[in-house]
This record gives structure tokens, sequence and C-alpha cells, in this order.
């Protein structure tokens, strides 16, 4: 130290001011080395991933957390988002419609200028169905995100397009809504709406796939797809009209059959009370009229008993009339107040008395 201040001394004022200064910018240097050094020490959110570049080649690809990187231009770090996070993007073609009114509950109207008709899409049944569609997708190639980062949304929307014009296309339109409620009850057009979403974003994804095996791959993939289908405000309108009337010819369907139900069961219940009654009168009537027959009844009886006795009376002369004319003689003998009749023989003496 003394050294330094004689040396100080005897260079003069001039000599200590250069001196200093620079002692000044080596200090400055020094400092400014250092902050370079560390200037890509960086700590990388929870919801990103970097991708670290030396010399415009990628050397690794590193998760949350403190990132310590050669400054630039030696190594260039580019913060990515992360695996896990859910990007959202909102198909701006789709709303290039004119609202009904400005009101986004009553639909789109069709334009006279085919520019503004880009939102609406035709089905395989020839109708016109608009999309209200929004995407979610993942990084899952940064690398390749990366490449493509400004052309990923553009592009993306473009194969979501073609996608849904692909898809929207091979159905039919109660396949993709309600439109026709006398269909909506179908079980098959239902199973196709609810697989609507599902096959529209396995085609994206189709779509992203082949982009990737010709080498252009943006390095996203898309998990999840929102819709709002809807027809035009005009179609709407018809639809829900013919719906006010299906459902009032249900409702007096509903009511004829119940007036009808209630008129069967009323004249069921008078055909059961007309029929017990006839019965209770008939079987009175049955009883009243044996009660008054059953003397008749009894003489009638009496006199079959005694018809079949005259007849036997009238045969049994008939029959012993011709024997007692062969009868030489006839003898009456009393026994006991019981009289018998006895037809003697031939060779009988005629005069002849049988004993008591």
């Amino acid at each position: 130290m003394d050294n330094a201040a004689e040396d100080l001394r005897e260079i003069g004022p001039l000599g200590q001011s250069v001196a200093l200064t620079f002692r000044f910018l080596f200090i400055a240097v020094c400092v400014i080395a250092a902050g370079w050094f560390v200037s890509n020490f960086r700590q990388v959110p929870p919801d990103s991933q970097a991708v670290v570049m030396r010399l415009g080649s990628v050397t690794r690809v590193q998760g949350s957390g403190l990132l310590m990187a050669l400054p630039r231009p030696i190594e260039q770090v580019v913060v990515l988002p992360a695996p896990a996070r859910q990007i959202a993007l909102r198909i701006a073609r789709f709303d290039e419609g004119q609202r009904s009114g400005g009101n986004a509950d009553q639909g789109y109207d069709l334009s006279r200028d085919p520019r503004l008709n880009s939102g609406f899409l035709l089905t395989g049944d020839s109708d016109v169905v608009h999309m209200d569609a929004q995407l979610f997708y993942q990084v899952s190639d940064p690398v390749a995100y990366m490449v493509s980062a400004d052309h990923v949304r553009a592009a993306l929307e473009r194969l979501f397009i073609a996608s849904t014009i692909s898809v929207a296309g091979s159905r039919s339109l109660d396949s993709i809504l309600v439109a026709r409620p006398e269909i909506a009850a179908r079980t098959a057009e239902a199973t196709k709406r609810e697989r609507f979403r599902a096959d529209l974003l396995h085609a994206v994804n189709a779509r992203l796939a082949g982009l990737a095996t010709a080498g252009a791959g943006l390095g996203i993939t898309v998990n999840r797809v929102d819709l709002v289908p809807s027809i035009p405000a005009a179609a709407k309108s018809a639809f829900d009209n013919v719906l006010v009337v299906s459902q009032s010819a249900d409702t007096a369907v509903a009511q004829a059959r119940t007036a009808a139900q209630i008129a069967s069961q009323d004249a069921n219940s008078k055909k059961d009370k007309i029929a017990t009654n006839a019965t209770a009168s008939a079987e009175e009537v049955v009883t009243n009229a044996k009660a008054q027959t059953a003397s008749i009844a009894a003489l009638a009886q009496q006199s079959r008993d005694m018809s079949r006795s005259m007849q036997m009376t009238r045969l049994y002369h008939d029959r012993v009339e011709p024997l007692l004319k062969k009868a030489g003689g006839v003898e009456v003998v009393d026994k006991g107040g019981a009289a018998h009749t006895i037809l003697p023989g031939v060779y009988a003496p005629r005069n002849r008395r049988a004993n008591p």
C-alpha cells in the first residue's frame, strides 16, 4: 500500500486519474462479465418448459425449476407451455356470420355475401349447420412446436375446419343436433350425436399425425373440442313452429285418449250394471215361474203316473180277455179278503169249490 501510494505521488495528478479510471473500468467489465455469464440463469414457471439451444442446435429440454444455461449467443433458451397445460383456440372463421339481430341466442342468418357464410357447413343430407367451436390442445413435441410456433394456431384452425367439413358432410343434420323432434328419439341418431365430437377430435389428431409423418408436425395434440352446433335463424324458427305444432298434436292425442279411456270405463261400468240387473231379474222370473208351475208340474207328473196305470189296466184286459174266452169256467176264491181267480183245466169238475 505504501509503495502504491508512493507510485501515485510520483506519476502526478494526471497519472492518478488514468489509474483510477482504469481500475473502475476493470471492475465494471468484471461485473458486466459476471452478469453476462449468469444472464441465462432463470426460473422456469410450473406450467412451462424450456428448450435450450447451443449455437442453433437443441441440446436439452427442461421442465419447471431453476435453469442454468450458458450466456447468449452460446446458448439460447425458449420457454414453451408444459405438456400438461391446455391451450385454448377459438375458431374465428366460424364466427364470421351475421347474428340475427345481434343476439347470439337467435342464431346466425345466411347472408347474400358468400364471404360472410364461412361459418356454415353442408351436411350429408344437404342441410346447413353452423358451428361455434373452441379447441384445447397440448404441446406433445416441444422441438417441433418451437420450430412452427408462429404458424401453429393458423395451421390448427385450417386442419380443424377441414376435419369439420369432412365429418359434417358424412352425417345427417339430426346426427349433429336435435332438429326434428320426431327423429330425436331414434337410437342410431342419438348415438351419432354423442360420438360427433369424438369423431371430430379423432379426425383432427389424424391430420396432425399425417403432418408429423411428413416431417412438418406442429408438435401438438388436440385433447378436447367444444362445439355448439346450430341452424340458421330462419330454419330454427320453422323447426320451432313444427315443434310447437307437434307438441299441440301430442297434447290433443293424449287428451283424446284420456277421454276415450274414461268413456270406455263408464261404458264398461254401465254394461256390468245392466248385465248384473238382467241376471238378477232373470233369476227372479225363473224362480217365480218355477213357484207358479210347481203345482202344474206335480199334476203333470201325477197324470203321467195315472196314464201309465191306465195303460197297464188296458193291457191287462187285452191279454186276459182271450185267456178267459178259452177257459171253461172261472172260480174266485176269497182268502182273507184277497180275491184269487182260478182257471180250472179242461178235465176239472165244474162245481168244485175250494175250501177256505
